[in-house]
């Protein structure tokens, strides 16, 4: 599983004024948060949990912003900084960071957040072999933008900005790279300039169409209208999900992988929610905890694995919350009722504290009528799945419609 994130953050930020001369761009804010943290969170929530920042203008204050918004401790997150003494560019930045890259990780662009799913993004290209793939975004007036040409899903050519087009297809800032594609590449260079016209020119630049959010804060227009902008569209709706009986097969108190059998449709559900822009949560009961059947390190193990199985598939699950406890457990510690244990909505209550989810739109799907109960005390709807086809079940009720804004800033 690919859990490595590369963060640009080098850019002068010229066209922001004395603004960009004073902070780096990705650490301006927007809606009361740095620009980067938002791209982070976005990159922690699909599992990406290793953090390379590439910085250079004013690295003192990347230091400083990681140290007072607590980066690692919030996100339970490991960063790592990578400081050009001098101005590589952001293809020399790469190459001045290479002592710390896995071979495959995430590349994103720290002043552009494009909002899709980019789990998709790298399952595509490991599947299609590729060394490198662009995420691509169809826009209006793309005179700011390189445009992106194709043949098929093969990047044929890479066109400089200005040209005077009405709509084009754009490099969206979210990349999957391999080190074998940074082979010959020098410091200074360009990822631009340099990287991707040789990746071309030697047929292996891949490129995926996505129709998500975009904006680029580059821009004094841009950044303002970020502001408003960006908080919108990190609120949407969630489906919650039960784990046993939903998810995977109830053989009873499964916690081991070897135990562990998909339902049929689940990883395809997960993925549609993903693409679709949802938050998608696991809300689950685990009374084998409080019957001393295992303990809470198993149930962190079998969720590990389950996030790599959906990883390698294109999806994730946001966040997951369990609740080992039960009134009759044989285990002192875990006997007890538990606000958390469905009926009750704790487990959902507590996801709606910590994540900026949209009630409308959102519901939970769950094989039992006590995850019904908890839905409807948490004042949401609850959809009883009776087992077979998860992903027919979810057509059949219509669920999942794209609940995304499409807007290009």
């Amino acid at each position: 599983m690919i859990d490595q994130c590369v963060i640009l953050l080098g850019g002068l930020g010229t066209r922001l004024g004395a603004v960009g001369k004073a902070t780096p761009k990705p650490l301006l804010e927007v809606g009361g948060t740095p620009f980067v943290e938002v791209l982070i969170s976005e990159a922690r929530r699909r599992g990406f949990r290793r953090f390379i920042l590439l910085a250079g203008h004013k690295s003192e204050r990347v230091e400083a912003f990681l140290a007072e918004r607590e980066i690692e401790r919030r996100f339970d997150c490991r960063v790592e900084l990578s400081i050009e003494p001098t101005p590589f560019g952001t293809g020399g930045a790469l190459v001045n960071a290479l002592p710390l890259l896995d071979e495959e990780f995430l590349l994103l662009n720290g002043d552009t957040w494009f909002d899709f799913n980019w789990r998709d993004l790298v399952a595509r290209a490991r599947r299609d072999g590729a060394t490198a793939a662009l995420s691509l975004r169809h826009v209006v007036r793309p005179d700011r933008y390189e445009t992106v040409e194709r043949l098929g899903d093969r990047v044929a050519r890479i066109h400089p900005r200005g040209r005077d087009l009405e709509t084009a297809t754009i490099n969206g800032g979210v990349y999957y790279l391999t080190r074998r594609a940074l082979q010959g590449l020098g410091c200074p260079s360009s990822l631009e300039a340099d990287l991707l016209p040789a990746l071309v020119s030697r047929g292996g630049l891949r490129g995926y169409d996505y129709s998500g959010f975009f904006i680029d804060i580059g821009l004094p227009e841009t950044l303002a209208a970020a502001d408003s902008l960006v908080p919108r569209q990190r609120k949407r709706p969630a489906v919650f999900l039960d784990r046993d009986g939903v998810l995977n097969i109830d053989h009873g108190y499964t916690h081991k992988p070897e135990q562990f059998e998909w339902v049929l449709g689940a990883r395809e559900t997960v993925k549609t929610f993903n693409d679709a822009g949802y938050f998608v949560f696991v809300v689950t009961n685990q009374a084998g905890v409080a019957k001393g059947h295992y303990d809470e390190a198993a149930i962190a193990v079998l969720h590990g694995w389950m996030a790599e199985q959906l990883a390698d598939f294109g999806a994730a699950i946001d966040d997951w919350r369990y609740c080992p406890f039960h009134p009759e457990g044989t285990v002192e510690a875990y006997r007890q009722t538990h606000e958390w244990r469905k009926p009750g909505s704790g487990m959902i209550d507590d996801l709606l504290l910590h994540w900026p989810v949209k009630r409308e739109g959102s519901f939970l799907i769950g094989d039992k009528d006590s995850d019904i109960r908890a839905a409807e005390a948490a004042g949401i709807p609850g959809h009883l799945f009776r087992g077979g086809d998860l992903m027919a079940f979810i057509d059949e009720l219509g669920l999942g419609a794209n609940s995304t804004q499409h807007e290009a800033v």
